[in-house]
């Protein structure tokens, strides 16, 4: 992997990536957690409010995407939205027992997630302009990068919100994600080549208002709707919404589409349905295997007390292990003039997922015996997940912005982290809440009944696994002859 073929860009966005990954994250591992321990919410409530929040932060990006690609351009939005995750940090930090703090901070970091998350990952496309041949490692790298800040936050912010409560957990994160900003900005001069905001349509008036003003003016009314939606748990209604336009918006590329782009869209499809059903199952690390973990899994090694969040740092590393291996796979490949194709790549990280579940189904199978179990296998099957998210975003990512259908880049890239975050993180909460039992599992009879629940879901979801796995090989054997588009 020779990074000095990298555009010199490439190491302001994985700062910023990677902080950004750090204050994600590091909230994550401490939010079901949170709800659960110290506001004293059931399972079923603490899921649907985690699965609200997951799911929400993967719509608004469609919104962003739009606002990149028609005013602000990608380089604005990312400024924008790490500007706006900060703020939402810094009031979850505060020390409150009013529940509208929690809302009001969760909706500040969905607002900004909307301008941050596909802006970024096109505006690492943007780079490869003129650096083709490094494409794919960059995006590989870029994503490796990122989840060291994914692997440290719950290792950092977990032990800050045992040792000092949970509000210094969720300041660290907020810190971050400020530490990477600051560093973005510094390499403004590397992006000067990059889409410019579009100062003619901002300056452009609609109802005496400049439309720079209603952007501002929706994010606020944007931020307030979403302390209603998560307080009401209304999130379902939003997506539904979100989903109804965002068919829409494909179904306008596709009709104004050439007989090229059309193909090129029917393969992004697949890509977001394929990513669906991945993330619906890969997220049930942060819910219902963090419970699991929580309640089950026996943590103590050498007299040590590993805390949950820790587990969350599992998957990042192997992210990272496994991730420079592939980037330098793909680069050898790429210099033998060897191309392995996205559908072969999308099947490999299924395969590995299933392998992941096996493992995991295998732990609260054990789980049921007395009521805990080792972490070694559930610690196995979550490095191989984690390894097989290096097959799913980075490379249908990588293909969304080489196709480029119709320029629409941000939209179709916001779409499919809408499919593969939003939905998916919805169905995740709704699966995490078919292993809730209602009750406090505080004895030993409790405990095997929370492993068997776990075990049912855990297996019903290997199952699933499989059956998709031996849909995307067909899929895959279907489509051999067909060329890939570049």
């Amino acid at each position: 992997m020779q990074l000095s073929s990298q555009p010199k860009g490439l190491f302001h966005l994985i700062a910023i990536q990677m902080w950004e990954f750090f204050s994600y994250y590091g909230m994550r591992s401490l939010l079901i957690l949170f709800l659960t321990q110290k506001l004293l919410m059931s399972d079923d409530h603490a899921y649907a409010l985690y699965g609200a929040y997951t799911s929400l932060v993967y719509v608004t990006p469609i919104l962003g995407g739009y606002l990149a690609d028609r005013y602000l351009g990608n380089y604005w939005s990312v400024i924008i939205g790490g500007s706006l995750m900060v703020a939402g940090h810094a009031v979850l930090s505060i020390p409150s027992h009013d529940n509208t703090m929690l809302y009001a901070a969760l909706a500040l970091i969905i607002c900004g997630y909307g301008f941050f998350k596909t802006n970024s990952s096109c505006l690492l496309g943007e780079l490869y302009k003129d650096h083709e041949d490094a494409r794919e490692s960059g995006f590989s790298i870029s994503y490796i990068g990122g989840n060291i800040g994914s692997a440290l936050a719950p290792i950092f912010c977990g032990y800050a919100a045992s040792r000092w409560g949970w509000n210094v957990g969720f300041a660290l994160a907020g810190i971050g994600m400020l530490i990477g900003l600051i560093i973005f900005s510094t390499g403004r001069k590397h992006f000067t080549h990059v889409q410019k905001a579009n100062l003619p349509a901002l300056r452009k008036k609609t109802a005496g208002f400049s439309h720079w003003q209603l952007i501002i003016l929706g994010v606020i009314v944007c931020a307030a709707g979403l302390v209603f939606v998560l307080q009401d748990l209304l999130a379902g209604y939003i997506l539904a919404v979100v989903l109804a336009f965002s068919a829409l918006q494909m179904f306008r590329l596709y009709r104004k589409s050439s007989t090229e782009d059309r193909k090129k869209l029917n393969a992004i499809i697949y890509f977001m349905l394929f990513g669906m059903v991945f993330w619906a199952f890969d997220q049930q690390g942060g819910s219902s295997i963090s419970l699991f973990i929580e309640r089950n899994i026996d943590t103590d090694i050498f007299g040590y007390h590993i805390p949950t969040a820790f587990f969350q740092s599992v998957n990042p590393v192997a992210v990272i292990v496994g991730g420079i291996a592939v980037a330098w796979l793909w680069k050898v490949l790429a210099a033998r003039q060897i191309s392995v194709r996205t559908l072969t790549k999308l099947n490999i990280g299924l395969f590995l997922l299933t392998a992941g579940f096996s493992l995991i189904t295998l732990s609260s199978k054990l789980a049921m015996v007395s009521g805990h179990t080792t972490f070694l296998w559930l610690f196995i099957g979550l490095f191989l997940i984690g390894i097989a998210e290096l097959f799913i975003d980075p490379v249908a990512l990588s293909a969304i912005t080489r196709m480029n259908p119709q320029g629409a880049t941000g939209t179709v890239a916001g779409i499919y982290m809408l499919m593969g975050g939003s939905v998916a993180n919805y169905l995740a909460a709704n699966i995490a809440e078919l292993t809730s039992t209602g009750t406090q599992a505080t004895n030993t009879a409790d405990l095997i009944a929370s492993a068997t629940q776990y075990h049912h879901v855990f297996q019903s979801i290997f199952i699933v696994t499989v059956v998709v796995l031996v849909l995307g090989l067909l899929v895959n054997f279907k489509n051999r002859n067909e060329p890939e588009y570049d």
